[in-house]
C-alpha cells in the first residue's frame, strides 16, 4: 500500500482533490478529522485545556475549537505549545488507522494522508510522494472572501500565516520525497485532469509492488 501525502494552502482546493482521490479508490485519512476525534475525547481535551489554563471546554467536555483558535491564532508561542501536544497524538492515531487499512483482507492500493501541516509537522516522512494543491494568492484571497465570508483584512491575515512552497520543497528534498505541485486556479475539472497523470503513475507503482 502506497502512502500519498496531500497538502495545500488555505482555499486552494485540497479537500476537493481528496474527494476526487476517494473516487479513484484511495483511502483518505484526514488529519483534521483526527484532530477533531482527539478534541472530542474528554481525557485529551483536558490535557489541552491544562496547557493554557483557560476555559476552552464545551458542555460535553470536548474542546471548543472556536475558543481554542482565538487563543492560538496569531500567537506563535501558544501555537507551538499546542502543536507539541497535538502532533504526536495525531501521529499515533494516524498510525493506528494505517494499521487497520493494511490489515484489511483487500487493503487499498493507495492511502492518502491529508493535512494542512503535513510537511511542517513531520508527517510527510512516511509518504512515498506528496501532492501540494496550489493557486495564486489572488485566487486564494477571492475564495476566502467569497466562500468563507472573510473580510479582506481577515483573509490577508490568514494568507500571511501560511508556510510557503519553497520551505516545503526544502524539507522534502532533504528526505528525498517527491513533491508534486497540483495547480487549481481554474475549475475542479482542470485540477483533476492535472492530477490524473500523477495518479496513474502512483497506481502503476502500487500494482508493481
Amino acid at each position: 500500500m502506497k502512502l500519498l501525502g496531500l497538502t495545500g494552502g488555505i482555499a486552494c482546493g485540497k479537500s476537493t482533490l481528496a474527494q476526487w482521490l476517494r473516487q479513484q479508490g484511495a483511502a483518505i485519512i484526514d488529519a483534521d478529522q483526527l484532530v477533531h476525534e482527539l478534541y472530542s475525547n474528554p481525557s485529551f481535551a483536558r490535557q489541552v485545556a491544562a496547557l493554557f489554563e483557560a476555559e476552552i471546554l464545551d458542555a460535553h467536555g470536548a474542546i471548543d475549537r472556536s475558543k481554542l483558535s482565538t487563543l492560538v491564532f496569531g500567537n506563535p508561542e501558544s501555537l507551538q505549545k499546542l502543536e507539541s501536544l497535538v502532533h504526536p497524538a495525531v501521529a499515533a492515531l494516524r498510525d493506528e488507522k494505517l494499521r487497520e487499512l493494511s490489515g484489511q483482507i483487500e487493503p487499498p492500493q493507495v492511502a492518502v494522508l491529508e493535512a494542512v501541516k503535513l510537511i511542517e509537522s513531520g508527517q510527510a516522512a512516511q509518504c512515498d510522494a506528496v501532492w501540494c494543491v496550489m493557486c495564486s494568492p489572488e485566487t486564494q484571497l477571492q475564495r476566502l472572501m467569497q466562500n468563507r465570508h472573510l473580510s479582506e483584512k481577515q483573509a490577508r491575515a490568514r494568507l500571511a500565516a501560511q508556510p510557503n512552497f519553497e520551505a516545503k520543497q526544502r524539507i522534502l528534498d532533504a528526505l528525498n520525497i517527491p513533491l508534486i505541485r497540483i495547480q487549481n486556479d481554474d475549475s475542479p475539472a482542470a485540477m483533476q485532469a492535472d492530477a490524473q497523470h500523477y495518479w496513474n503513475q502512483l497506481a502503476e507503482c502500487s500494482q508493481v509492488v
